[in-house]
């Protein structure tokens, strides 16, 4: 008798464990906050590259913390819980371009952060930390033009508001 497919077992669903987790981030941007601070100490600046690698492993912390379910940065439009602004909505339906851009800027989002990894390591201050991620990590997908116009506004400091500041309304799914 000849075998098909259909008479195969089904081979059970592989699980894919992270290789980024909150337990081995945060230990790592712990690391890297102080090696940006040493860093500084000794003249050197953000700009210059002190705090890229703090910024590069609290943008994987973040999208950890905030967006479980999301594999990569790169899938958030297809992500269900994904932000669209009410032209990127109209955009992506119509399989035109969108781009994510970070609510909060990467930069002094990541200052601010620092800020909060050095006061110490007791619990209490661990969730302040973690829920202090949750809170401030946000991406929105916004068009081109969008993007344009918020940087231009303001592309360095987190505020509150700053897409409404823009005059970026967003969309309601």
């Amino acid at each position: 008798m000849r075998r098909t497919s259909d008479d195969l077992p089904k081979p059970n669903k592989v699980v894919r464990l992270r290789k980024y987790h909150s337990e081995n981030l945060i230990p790592m941007f712990r690391k890297a906050a102080k090696l940006r601070n040493e860093m500084l100490e000794e003249g050197f600046t953000d700009n210059g590259g002190a705090i890229h690698s703090a910024e590069r492993i609290l943008d994987v912390l973040g999208l950890h913390l905030k967006y479980p379910s999301l594999s990569h940065i790169n899938n958030l439009r297809h992500y269900r819980g994904a932000k669209f602004s009410t032209k990127a909505w109209a955009a992506h339906k119509a399989g035109r371009r969108v781009m994510i851009e970070h609510v909060s800027p990467i930069r002094d989002f990541t200052r601010k952060a620092i800020d909060k990894i050095v006061q110490g390591k007791s619990s209490e201050q661990l969730k302040n930390f973690v829920s202090f991620v949750r809170k401030s990590y946000q991406l929105v997908l916004l068009t081109p033009g969008e993007t344009r116009c918020l940087n231009k506004q303001n592309r360095s400091k987190m505020i509150g508001d700053r897409l409404g500041r823009a005059g970026i309304k967003m969309a309601k799914r």
